[in-house]
């Protein structure tokens, strides 16, 4: 794979059946397809969506500073280059993907919370962060990364960032917002082993630590309102952070 123009061009061709040279459309056919091309389909689809989460995956590797995510309109695959299209610090997919990249990483999840499939741990956090950018709602995915975090394999920060960015396409999300303020009290409980109370240089800099972190919801809030302004979770996440920060004496 190699980087090019407007995105990351997938150098070996995945194509569907119907796209093969010398094959006719399968749904102009009066009987339905053989079980074998059903099961060759199957496995291309099954090749390109793991690239397609491989090349989201190296997005955010290029540039952590990614903050934003956005669909591009595009029906159809008509070049061999990657859905996934990073300018600067915006990333977008292309349409097309959706419908085949969803459902794969949806049920790929599900399957390993049903014990039925084993994922490691690198294959969670990309798998869950794919499925989150396109659906943040899915409260399993966040509970996985609860574990995750609880386990080491992730920084809280790094869920904070992720959440933020979900926020950009959906900003009403109720699973989000939720989850953004478990990682909060998951950060206080952890880097605050008890009371706040000796007026040391660590316990300024933890002050001033939580002053950051109050700094960035605000702005987290401020952002989502501005995109959808009638926006209940967004406010009632300002609120909720303020009332918490102030019992650390964070102003």
């Amino acid at each position: 794979m190699q980087c090019a123009g407007r995105g990351c061009r997938v150098t070996a061709p995945v194509k569907f059946p119907a796209q093969e040279e010398g094959q006719a459309d399968p749904e102009a056919h009066d009987s339905p397809p053989a079980a074998s091309e059903m099961a060759e389909w199957k496995e291309e689809v099954e090749v390109l969506v793991q690239r397609v989460v491989k090349d989201i995956t190296g997005a955010f590797r290029r540039n952590p500073n990614i903050d934003e995510i956005g669909l591009i309109p595009c029906p159809e695959a008509k070049f061999n280059r990657s859905p996934i299209v990073l300018v600067e610090n915006k990333l977008g997919v292309e349409s097309w993907c959706i419908k085949f990249l969803l459902p794969y990483v949806h049920n790929k999840l599900l399957l390993y919370r049903q014990k039925k499939l084993w994922l490691n741990r690198d294959e969670l956090i990309d798998v869950t962060c794919t499925l989150l950018l396109l659906n943040p709602d899915f409260t399993t995915a966040w509970n996985v990364r609860k574990e995750l975090i609880q386990s080491g394999a992730i920084n809280p920060e790094r869920d904070l960032q992720l959440g933020k960015l979900a926020l950009t396409k959906f900003p009403k999300s109720p699973e989000t917002w939720i989850h953004r303020r478990w990682v909060l009290q998951h950060l206080l409980q952890v880097h605050i082993p008890g009371s706040v109370v000796n007026k040391d240089a660590s316990c300024q800099t933890l002050t001033e630590q939580l002053q950051g972190i109050v700094r960035e919801e605000m702005s987290v809030c401020c952002e989502a309102a501005g995109r959808y302004p009638s926006n209940y979770n967004s406010w009632s996440h300002r609120t909720w952070v303020l009332q918490h920060m102030g019992k650390l004496n964070v102003k």
